[in-house]
This record gives C-alpha cells, structure tokens and sequence, in this order.
C-alpha cells in the first residue's frame, strides 16, 4: 500500500504544481494587461496602422460602481481588434470590481486576450459632473491611451448607459473614406448666455486636489473673461452613432 502511494504522491504533486503555475499565469496576466501601464502591445504584424488602412478609435469607457455588467455589454457590442479601449470605473467602485472586470472582458471576449488592446483603468480619477475634473480625467484618458497605443485615429468617450447603433465594421467602413485630420467635436467660440454663466463663476472642483471629494465650490464673485486663451463651447459626439439610454 506504501509502494502504490508513493507511486502516484509524485505525479499528483507535479499536476498540482502545474495548475498552480498556470492559475498564477492567468492571474498575472490579467492584471498586467488591465491595470494600464502594465500593457502588452500586440505584434505589429498582426495590425498595421495608417493612412493606407483601416481606421482605428480609441474608446474611453467609464461607469459608477456596479457598472461593470453594463460596460461589458457595450464592450462586446463595439469590440474590434483594431481599436483601443480604455475601461474606467469610478472611485466609489472596489478595486475588486475592476479586477473582476479584467477578467471578465478576457472571458467573454477571446479575441482581447490575443490583441491585448482592452485596458481597465488601475487609479481611477475622481470626477464632479459640474467641474473641470470631466475634462482633466478625459485628457488624462487620451494621453494613457496615446503612450499604450498611439496608432489609432479617433477618440470617442462612451458611458455606461450608451449602445452602439452600428457595427464597427460597418463604422470603420464608413470612416475609411473620411480624412483622418477631420475632427468631429461640434464647437463655436460664440458664447451667448455661457459666458456669463460658465466661464465668468469663480469655481474650485475638489475632485481635482482630493481624491475623496466630487463636490465643487461656487464664489459668489465673477471673474473678467481671459484673454489669454480663446473659449470654445460644443458637443463632444454629435456624429458617433450611439444610442444613449436606449431600450433594447
């Protein structure tokens, strides 16, 4: 009975030893390749960018705590191996919940573990709706995605709630006609009422400087307009075919 024990203690050992090697593998992976700066880009070989190919976007995607089913169901709706997506999750989310996000998008979407071009944002930037800290955590957005990847065209930010009107083949087919200089944001510097309304009021956005806050601060004074820079005003998506609250 000892003989036969030790005979099998070996390979069972060594089975469980390389489970083990390959749930940390995956583990690792995962993280590495969600958590943002810790990317593998995929080999050149297998896409090629510019102007003699197909068009690329890079989706910045972000949600509240509880969103992650939501932001995988759009994900898998818009999903391409030739563009980029950038996943964020606000602070009120668990750092457990970004990693089951992690793992889940390479669950459900095998093609994002060979393209490694599905990113979830470690460090999630605090947000007030009525602040500035919008815009800052939008530019910090394209500037992660720039140093992941730059050889993508155009830069769409999505929420949660949106849904795709079309497949991304079919976008990426429409857009391949059109000039990749060409920039989609509806702006005017025309003003009007936003003037005095939005670019006068003295306002401190908390979520800039603490990481816990997402309130703002009004003064009850005005500032004079600044010169030292030209305001524009607009919409930031007026052409991307997507569905925002939509009922499906």
């Amino acid at each position: 009975m000892a003989s036969a024990a030790e005979r099998y203690l070996f390979p069972l050992l060594f089975v469980s030893f390389l489970s083990l090697l390959l749930l940390l593998s995956a583990l690792s992976g995962f993280t590495a390749s969600s958590y943002v700066f810790l990317s593998h880009l995929p080999s050149p070989s297998l896409l090629r960018h510019g102007p003699a190919h197909p068009p690329s976007f890079a989706y910045f995607i972000t949600g509240s705590g509880g969103d992650s089913p939501r932001i995988l169901r759009l994900l898998s709706a818009i999903y391409h191996p030739r563009n980029r997506y950038l996943l964020h999750l606000s602070p009120d989310a668990s750092d457990s919940e970004r990693s089951r996000l992690a793992v889940s998008v390479r669950a459900a979407i095998p093609a994002a573990r060979v393209f490694e071009n599905v990113d979830v944002m470690g460090r999630p930037d605090q947000v007030t709706n009525m602040g500035p800290s919008v815009l800052a955590a939008t530019l910090h957005a394209a500037a992660v995605m720039l140093r992941l990847d730059g050889g993508w065209d155009w830069f769409v930010t999505l929420s949660a709630a949106d849904y795709p009107l079309l497949t991304q083949d079919d976008l990426i087919h429409v857009f391949s006609s059109v000039p990749r200089d060409l920039n989609f944001i509806d702006h005017t510097s025309d003003l009007g009422w936003k003037e005095a309304q939005r670019v006068q009021p003295v306002i401190v956005d908390a979520a800039i400087y603490l990481a816990r806050r997402s309130s703002y601060f009004q003064a009850t004074e005005k500032r004079k307009t600044p010169d030292a820079f030209k305001f524009f005003t607009g919409i930031l998506h007026p052409l991307i075919p997507f569905a925002h609250h939509g009922l499906f």
